[in-house]
């Protein structure tokens, strides 16, 4: 099945999201968000020593590309500017301090004119209170008293800036006029290395929004380890630690499901999950015995073994899930998509592991399943998403022990990207015009943008790391060795889930048409193997129409007590609700 960003749009019309919204807006982000972008290069690109996180609805490959392209220009621009600086110190140093007094003056006086702006309101409405006899805020006259003291120094900043050049140009002597001329070629290239980086900027998210593709079409070393560990079969995950003792000992909190402990890495937020799974002891059927089942006992019931082997019954879920994703129907479930996922505890894994250096084949999948008791965990994922910015994922785990057949069923939800990500979307946003608002707000914050030159110096130790990077530090064993990965970029910039409240219906309707079709298709499944099904039909209905599952948030309990002879003391600070309740009777009958 085709991954996302490498099939062709389809789908695609006007009005709507391409495919691969998701990974457009990632990569649009490391040109806006240099915290972002840092991010991408030092602990995805540049660390090899932990597996990159899986990639669900974006391709990871195109936003380490694009994150580099962004640095190359941040840092070519640095670059020319120091030239510029440093040629000018060269050739007429006082032309040069000339800038740097400018580029202050400049500074200080948008810091001035921002003071200005609070402390002006701020006075008339001192002044207001003070002829009304009203009350001040005591935070309206600590804000006053320091935006004051501000607008003060960064008055007396431009002065010296603005008195620094003639004096400078007395000292040197060096007539006026010659500096002027000097220290405005000065300023004209920088501001034409500044201005032109803002324009390349701009012009590399046009083409990136206006491509067909937003994959590369030749990889580095690094990319193309990059693009087999976002779709590799094994992910490690790491235990969660032992709780901590709660702050307040007179509050105590169930923790339903938690985001932090989830093994399904990259995964999103977990938001549905059945507890306890769903069992299913293996009984012959009534057909299959010929007589009444109550006059049958338990062992004449019950399969010796299994009538067939776990791999079979996930062959086949594969196989009757893959129609809700059928291209060809306008109405299937847009980027699903069903493949096998091998989870392992971080010390779990062996030193230089096989798995590293070769993908397991179907076969190892196959004994994995069969397995229950192994350190690999086997889930059949199942994933839909609306072009990569709303993700729902199925995660279903079968394993057949105890003469028993055991469902273990969750779901993690990744919701959109950053509203600062996707301002390619909006009108007028991917044109000349954008070029040219670009170039104008380099230009406009030209003292913050040279004053960013200290960043080369953080230059040498990212080129080196990007060097190293060629190498798969994972193959080589090392103690206290653990491969799991980090972060993933991904989940890092998804909207929080409490804000997401009008994606949740989406969300959790993929969710249950998944679980659904799950139920019904391994129902199908133990009747054509002759396994009675009236258990399972029973919890499968329990479960589809109740809904009575956990569903993640957490539960707080206070002033209850837990336990045997266990006594509860109320707290003085609270009021009584007995007291409340009867004085509110009385007034009732007043």
């Amino acid at each position: 099945m085709a991954r996302l960003g490498t099939a062709p749009d389809k789908y695609r019309h006007d009005g709507a999201l391409r495919k691969d919204a998701a990974t457009r807006h990632l990569c649009a982000g490391v040109y806006l968000d240099r915290t972002f972008r840092g991010i991408v290069l030092r602990q995805v690109h540049n660390d090899t020593a932990h597996m990159v996180a899986p990639s669900y609805g974006f391709d990871l490959v195109p936003v380490v590309r694009h994150a580099w392209w962004a640095w190359g220009l941040e840092t070519a621009q640095h670059l020319c500017v120091l030239m510029v600086f440093a040629i000018g110190c060269a050739v007429n140093p006082p032309a040069t301090l000339s800038v740097v007094s400018g580029l202050g003056f400049w500074f200080m006086a948008r810091l001035a004119i921002k003071s200005a702006r609070t402390v002006l309101p701020l006075r008339a409405k001192a002044a207001t209170d003070t002829w009304l006899h009203r009350t001040r805020w005591r935070s309206d006259s600590d804000e006053l008293r320091q935006q004051t003291r501000l607008l003060r120094l960064s008055g007396v900043g431009c002065v010296v800036l603005a008195m620094t050049p003639p004096l400078m140009a007395g000292f040197s002597r060096i007539p006026l006029g010659e500096m002027t001329r000097a220290t405005a070629l000065f300023a004209l290239l920088i501001a034409i290395v500044v201005g032109g980086r803002g324009a390349a900027e701009r012009i590399c998210l046009n083409r990136m929004h206006h491509a067909a593709s937003s994959r590369p079409r030749k990889l580095t070393l690094r990319q193309q380890a990059i693009h087999d560990q976002q779709f590799h079969p094994y992910v490690v995950y790491r235990r969660p630690s032992p709780p901590e003792p709660e702050a307040d000992p007179e509050s105590f909190t169930f923790e339903l499901i938690d985001e932090d402990r989830s093994p399904f890495v990259g995964s999103g937020e977990l938001v549905h999950r059945w507890l306890p799974p769903l069992t299913v002891q293996l009984l012959r059927s009534a057909k299959d015995l010929g007589n009444p089942l109550e006059h049958k006992s338990m062992d004449e019931r019950e399969y010796p073994k299994a009538p067939f082997e776990t791999h079979e019954l996930v062959a086949y879920l594969k196989k009757a899930m893959a129609p809700m994703g059928d291209g060809d129907d306008p109405t299937g479930l847009r980027g699903f998509s069903v493949h096998d996922r091998l989870y392992i505890a971080e010390s779990d894994v062996r030193p230089s592991p096989e798995w590293l250096r070769k993908r397991p084949n179907q076969n190892d999948i196959d004994k994995t399943i069969n397995d229950p008791y192994d350190a690999v965990h086997h889930f059949l994922e199942i994933g839909a998403n609306v072009a990569g910015e709303l993700v729902t994922t199925v995660f279903l785990r079968v394993t057949v022990k105890g003469r028993a057949l055991s469902l273990d069923f969750a779901t993690c939800a990744l919701t959109r990207t950053p509203v600062d990500y996707q301002v390619l979307n909006a009108f007028a946003e991917s044109g000349t015009s954008a070029v040219m608002r670009s170039t104008l707000r380099g230009l406009f914050n030209l003292p913050s943008q040279v004053a960013g030159m200290w960043r080369l110096i953080e230059a040498p130790l990212l080129l080196i790391g990007a060097v190293r990077a060629r190498k798969n530090r994972m193959l080589k064993p090392r103690r206290g060795m653990a491969i799991g990965a980090q972060l993933s970029i991904r989940e890092e910039k998804s909207t929080p889930w409490k804000h997401a409240q009008l994606d949740e219906v989406t969300i959790h309707d993929h969710m249950k048409l998944i679980e659904q079709r799950l139920l019904k298709a391994t129902e199908d499944f133990l009747e054509s193997r002759k396994i009675d099904t009236s258990a399972f039909k029973k919890r499968a209905d329990s479960i589809i129409n109740t809904g009575v599952l956990n569903m993640g948030g957490k539960t707080e309990i206070k002033q209850s007590a837990i336990g045997t002879k266990a006594q509860v003391r109320p707290d003085a600070r609270e009021p009584d609700k007995n007291t409340e309740q009867s004085s509110t009777g009385d007034e009732g009958e007043r």
